[in-house]
C-alpha cells in the first residue's frame, strides 16, 4: 500500500492572509448581470425581501408552467430575452397505472393506461403504434400544481375504437385510440373526487347509447353513483342512482348495466336494473342490496349468465362473482342472485351470505379475473406467481417466478390469451393453451409513488412504506453503447416500499432507440421468490446500489452496494451502552465490485468483488465512484479520509496467466495506489483535524486523465485537492469553495464544478471563482436529489434540483425539480426549465451535446442543443406507419419485405427511371434472403432498432455496387 508523505503538512487550515491561494484568488464579479439587466451584489435582495448571497439571477421562465406537463409539447424556453438554444423534447414512457389493459375486440392491439398517456402496442411484435398524451397535471390558476391521476380507462361498448379516460378531478376524454382524436376536449363532472368509472352499452329510447356509471366521493367514508350519457355529460347533469358509505373502493358493472356491484371497505353493493328499457336517463332505477364480506374487499370480477327470452331480448339468469381479501382469501358467491330478495325498495341490508372460500396467497390478492368458459378462476399477488384455480375441485396450478407483483389480469375476448401487468412497470400477454409469453413491454422501472395506497397496505402491516424518494436514482450510460441506459432498480414497486429504505439490487438495461428494457442483472444479492419475508411477515431488505461507472472503453463496470440490518433485527447485537443505529452501522456489508460487459448482449460476469474497499474499525462508506477517461482504472474516496485507485491485473494460477472458456485472458481487480486525503473543520477559535464529524466527498477526473480531483471533508469545512495519477502527489489544495454537504464534483476543461449548498464554478488554471449559482430553499430530503453531470462534447453541464411549492414545506412526492443548463464559457444559463414531476436522474449523452432526463413518474425526457434530433423512439404512427397495420396491413417489416419481392419488372422500370449518365455503372441488385435475415432478426422483437434504422439497412443492400470480376 503506497501513500503519500507530504499530506501531513497539508492538514491544517489555511487562512486568507498565510494562504497564498486565498489571497491570490481573483473572483470574478460582474456589475451588470446579462439576465434582465438585473445587478449583482454581494448581497441581494429577493422578491420577498430575503438576502441571498451573490450568485447568478435565474431569469423568470416564459410561457405558463403547464406547458411542461407530460402531456404537451415543452418550449424550446427564453433565457435572457433571447431563444435558447437548448430544446426538450416530450416525454416518453411513464408509469403504468393500476388500471386493467385494453384488448381490442380482434386482440391485434393492447391498449396500457399511464400515469400521464394512453399507450396502443402491437401484440404481434410488442412495437408502440400510438401514445396519446393526456393533460392529466393542472394547475389552479396560479404557478402550483394540482395533483390528479387516471382512475379508470374503458373501452367504449358502442363504438369499440373509442375508449373512455376518466381523471380523479372530473375530466372524462372520449378518446379514439385509432387516430389518437378526442385528447383536448374533454367533459367535466362536478365531483369532489372521482374513484371509479365503468362503461355500460343501455338501450335508452331504443337507441343503444353508452352510459358511464361514475363513483363520486363525497366524504372520506360515503360516496355515490351517477350515470351519464353523452347528452348528461355536455350539460353536467347526471341521474343520482344510489348512495352509499362504508368505506367505498371501486365499482364495476355487467350485462349492459343490468347489475352494478359497489365495493366498500367490507361490504358489496348489489344494483339490480328495475326497468328493462327506460325510455330516458331518468329512468333509469336500481334496487340495492348489501351484505357484509368476510374480509377487505381489493379486487372482485363478476361473470353473468343471459338467457334469451320469448321476444328475443336477453335478461339475467344468475351471477357468480368472485372477491379477493386484504388477507390473501379468495371467496366465490355462486348464483348470487338467488341469495337477494326479489323485492323491495332503496337499499336493503342483507344478512351474511355464505361464500365459498379458497387461500393460497400470504398477502393480498391484487387482481382476480374468471376464465371464458367459467371453470377457472386466475388470480395474482404479492408472491410473483400466478395462480389458476379450478372451481369445481379447488385444484391449483401455477406459473411462478414471475418478475414482478402481478397488479392486474385481463382475459382476452377470445379466451385465447391473458394480459398481465407487472408492478415492476411491465406488462406481457400470454398465451393461455402453453402460458408462454407473446408480447411484453418494459418500462423505467424505478421507485415510483403512485396515487393510491398499495392493496397490501389496507390491513396494518409490522412495516412501514417508504412514503418518499430521498435518493437519486443511480444511472449511467455505456459510453460504447450510447443507446443503452443501465439503471438501479428493485424487484418491483411492492418490494422496494416494502422497508424503511428503497432497496435497489438489479440493474436494468434500458435501450433508448427501443424504448424497451432489454434485460436485468442481480449486481447484488437478491431472494428468492418463495422466501423473501422473515418469520414475523416483515419483509426482507434487499442491498441497495449506490454508484455505477463505466471504463472509457466500455468493457467494463464498476458498481458499489450497500447493505446494513435493520434495526428490528438488531436488537440480540446490544451490548454495553451501544444504540441500534450503531449496532447496525457496525454490521453494515460495502461491496465494491468489477464486472466484465459483453460485447453484444451487454451482459455483465462478475470479475472481482472487493469487501471493505475502505474501512476503519469497520466497513466504510463509499462517497464516490470514478472512471479515467484515457483509461480502464478506477477511484473511489471513503469515509475514512482515503483515495483509491484500482486497475486491473491478469489473473494467474501457479504462475501461467488463467484464461476464460474461448481463450480469452482473464483479469482481476486489485489496488494501485493509496492516498490519504487531509481533513480540517473550520473553528472560531483552532483549527484541528475532526474524525468524528459526518463528512463527504467526491471525486472526478481532469479530461486527460492526469489529476484527480477529490472533495473531502465536514460540512462545516472541506477542502478540494488536486492528486497526480501517476505519483500519488498532491499538487494543490483548495478551501473555501464548498459549502455544506459535498453533493458532486466535476471537471471541464479547466474548470473544477462544486456542488453543495451552491453551485460553483472555479478554473483551476488561473486560479479564479467565476461564477456561483445559489439553489433555491428545500428540506434536507430533498436536497439530497440535487445532481449534477457535464456534457464533454457540448462544453456543458446540467444541474437538477428540487424547488418547493408553494404550499408544501416538506419534500414529498408533489415536489416538484428545476434544470437548469449551463455552458462553462458563460456565467448564465443557457436553459432554465421546471419540471411537473422530481427529477430523479441526469445522464449525460455520450455520443451527443445533450442529457438524459428520468423523473419520479418514470418518464424519459431527452435535452438536446440545437436541431439535433432526440434520441427516443417514434411511435409508428408519427412515423406514419400506423394506418396500414391498423387497417390490417402488414407491419413495417413486411412492407420492406414486400420491396423485396418486387418483381423484376418493376426494378427494371426504376432503373431506368433513374437517367444515370454511364450505362456501366448500371447493375441489378440481387440481395440474398438470408442478408434480409440478419437485419430482421438480429433481435427479439421488443429489442429491435428503430425502424428507421432498418430501413438504411435495407437501403443499404439495394444500393452496394456488385463488385466486377
Amino acid at each position: 500500500m503506497e501513500t503519500n508523505g507530504d499530506t501531513a503538512s497539508l492538514k491544517r487550515k489555511r487562512e486568507p492572509k498565510d494562504d497564498p491561494l486565498l489571497s491570490q484568488k481573483k473572483h470574478r464579479r460582474k456589475s451588470k448581470s446579462k439576465l434582465e439587466g438585473n445587478t449583482i451584489a454581494e448581497d441581494t435582495a429577493n422578491a420577498n425581501g430575503e438576502h441571498t448571497p451573490s450568485s447568478v439571477a435565474v431569469p423568470p421562465v416564459d410561457g405558463d408552467l403547464e406547458l411542461l406537463d407530460a402531456s404537451s409539447q415543452p418550449p424550446t424556453g427564453r433565457v435572457c430575452g433571447k431563444l435558447s438554444s437548448w430544446k426538450v423534447s416530450k416525454p416518453m414512457g411513464g408509469r403504468m397505472q393500476d388500471i386493467d389493459p385494453i384488448f381490442s375486440p380482434d386482440e391485434r392491439y393492447l391498449i396500457v393506461t399511464y400515469n400521464t398517456s394512453i399507450q396502443v402496442y402491437s401484440t404481434e411484435d410488442s412495437l408502440l403504434v400510438r401514445r396519446i398524451s393526456l393533460p392529466v397535471t393542472r394547475t389552479d390558476g396560479t404557478t402550483e400544481f394540482v395533483s390528479t391521476h387516471i382512475v379508470s380507462s374503458v373501452l367504449s361498448k358502442c363504438n369499440t375504437d373509442y375508449v373512455w379516460v376518466t381523471c380523479s378531478d372530473g375530466r372524462i376524454w372520449h378518446i379514439n385510440w385509432a387516430s389518437g382524436a378526442g385528447a383536448d376536449t374533454p367533459f367535466t363532472v362536478e365531483a369532489k373526487r372521482v374513484l371509479d368509472v365503468t362503461v355500460e352499452e343501455v338501450d335508452i329510447g331504443g337507441k343503444p347509447e353508452d352510459v358511464l356509471l361514475v363513483l363520486k366521493k363525497l366524504t372520506r367514508v360515503s360516496a355515490q353513483i351517477v350515470a351519464y350519457n353523452t347528452k348528461a355529460l355536455s350539460t353536467r347533469s347526471g341521474k343520482l342512482l344510489h348512495t352509499y358509505d362504508e368505506s367505498p373502493q371501486f365499482l364495476r358493472s355487467v350485462a349492459g348495466g343490468r347489475l352494478i356491484v359497489a365495493a366498500a371497505k367490507e361490504a358489496l353493493h348489489i344494483g339490480s336494473l328495475k326497468v328493462k328499457q327506460p325510455a330516458s336517463l331518468d329512468d333509469l332505477t336500481y334496487r340495492f342490496h348489501c351484505f357484509d364480506t368476510p374480509d377487505i374487499i381489493t379486487c372482485l370480477d363478476i361473470r353473468p349468465t343471459l338467457r334469451t327470452t320469448r321476444k328475443g331480448g336477453l335478461e339475467l339468469q344468475s351471477v357468480d362473482v368472485a372477491v379477493g381479501g386484504a388477507r390473501g382469501a379468495i371467496y366465490v358467491y355462486h348464483d348470487l342472485l338467488s341469495d337477494l330478495p326479489r323485492e323491495g325498495s332503496g337499499s336493503v341490508k342483507v344478512g351474511m351470505i355464505q361464500p365459498k372460500k379458497h387461500h393460497w396467497h400470504r398477502r393480498a390478492v391484487h387482481s382476480l379475473k374468471w376464465s371464458e368458459d367459467g371453470n377457472y378462476l386466475i388470480s395474482g399477488g404479492y408472491e410473483t406467481v400466478l395462480v389458476l384455480w379450478q372451481v369445481d375441485t379447488g385444484r391449483q396450478e401455477f406459473l411462478p417466478h414471475l418478475s414482478a407483483s402481478i397488479e392486474n389480469i385481463v382475459v382476452s375476448p377470445r379466451g385465447s390469451s391473458y394480459a398481465l401487468h407487472l408492478d415492476d412497470n411491465s406488462t406481457m400477454v400470454l398465451s393461455t393453451a402453453e402460458m408462454k409469453p407473446t408480447m411484453y413491454v418494459s418500462g423505467i422501472q424505478s421507485l415510483v409513488l403512485g396515487d393510491r395506497p398499495s392493496k397490501d397496505s389496507l390491513v396494518r402491516r409490522l412495516w412501514r412504506p417508504v412514503d418518499e424518494i430521498s435518493a437519486p436514482l443511480v444511472a449511467t450510460i455505456n459510453p460504447q453503447s450510447p443507446s443503452q441506459l443501465f439503471l438501479c432498480v428493485g424487484n418491483g414497486q411492492q418490494a422496494s416500499v416494502g422497508g424503511p429504505s428503497s432497496s435497489t439490487p438489479l440493474l436494468q438495461v434500458f435501450d433508448l432507440s427501443s424504448f424497451h428494457g432489454v434485460s436485468k442483472h442481480a449486481i447484488a444479492r437478491t431472494n428468492p421468490t418463495d422466501a423473501n419475508i422473515t418469520s414475523d411477515g416483515a419483509p426482507i431488505i434487499e442491498p441497495t446500489a449506490t454508484k455505477l461507472a463505466f471504463s472509457q472503453d466500455g468493457n467494463w463496470l464498476a458498481s458499489v452496494d450497500e447493505w446494513q440490518p435493520p434495526e428490528r433485527d438488531a436488537d440480540v447485537f446490544l451490548t454495553g451502552s451501544k444504540s441500534l443505529p450503531d449496532v447496525c452501522r457496525e454490521r453494515r456489508e460495502v461491496y465494491l465490485k468489477f464486472w466484465e460487459v459483453g460485447t453484444g448482449d451487454q451482459s455483465l460476469q462478475l470479475a472481482t468483488r472487493i469487501n471493505d474497499a475502505h474501512h476503519t474499525d469497520r466497513a466504510e462508506t463509499i462517497f464516490d465512484l470514478a472512471s479515467d477517461p484515457t483509461s480502464s482504472r478506477f477511484a473511489t474516496i471513503g469515509n475514512d479520509g482515503m483515495v483509491r485507485f484500482w486497475v486491473p491485473r491478469l489473473r494467474k494460477r501457479d504462475g501461467p496467466a488463467s484464461s476464460g472458456p474461448a481463450g480469452q485472458p482473464l483479469r482481476s481487480w486489485s489496488c494501485s495506489r493509496v492516498v490519504s486525503l487531509p481533513v480540517y473543520e473550520q473553528q472560531d477559535d483552532a483549527t484541528d483535524v475532526v474524525k468524528s464529524a459526518p463528512r463527504s466527498g467526491a471525486i472526478t477526473f481532469s479530461e486527460d486523465g492526469s489529476v484527480l480531483f477529490a472533495a473531502f471533508g465536514a460540512p462545516s469545512g472541506a477542502l478540494v485537492v488536486a492528486i497526480d495519477t501517476e505519483t500519488g502527489a498532491c499538487r494543490d489544495v483548495v478551501s473555501g469553495m464548498l459549502r455544506g454537504e459535498i453533493r458532486a464534483i466535476k471537471s471541464l476543461s479547466s474548470c473544477l464544478i462544486m456542488l453543495s449548498e451552491d453551485l460553483v464554478v472555479y478554473d483551476i488554471v488561473s486560479d479564479e471563482l467565476l461564477y456561483n449559482y445559489s439553489l433555491k430553499e428545500t428540506s434536507e430530503s430533498a436536497r439530497r436529489l440535487t445532481q449534477l453531470a457535464v456534457n464533454y462534447q457540448s462544453r456543458s453541464f446540467a444541474l437538477a434540483a428540487p424547488i418547493p411549492n408553494p404550499s408544501q414545506q416538506k419534500m414529498k412526492k408533489g415536489t416538484r425539480s428545476e434544470l437548469v443548463v449551463f455552458s462553462v464559457e458563460e456565467d448564465e444559463p443557457q436553459l432554465v426549465k421546471p419540471f411537473v414531476q422530481l427529477i430523479t436522474s441526469v445522464c449525460a449523452t455520450p455520443s451527443s451535446s445533450g442529457f438524459i432526463v428520468v423523473d419520479a413518474a418514470a418518464q424519459i425526457w431527452s435535452v438536446t442543443e440545437g436541431a439535433e434530433q432526440a434520441p427516443l423512439l417514434q411511435p409508428l404512427a408519427d412515423l406514419g406507419m400506423d394506418n396500414g397495420a391498423a387497417a390490417g396491413d402488414p407491419t413495417p417489416e413486411g412492407l420492406l419485405l414486400q420491396e423485396e419481392e418486387a418483381s423484376d419488372e418493376e426494378m427494371q422500370d426504376a432503373d431506368e427511371d433513374v437517367g444515370l449518365e454511364d450505362d456501366d455503372d448500371t447493375h441489378a441488385t440481387v440481395v440474398a434472403p438470408q442478408r434480409l435475415a440478419e437485419i430482421f432478426n438480429a433481435a427479439p422483437a421488443f429489442a429491435m432498432p428503430p425502424i428507421e434504422d432498418i430501413f438504411y439497412q435495407v437501403a443499404a443492400l439495394y444500393s452496394t455496387k456488385p463488385v466486377n470480376a
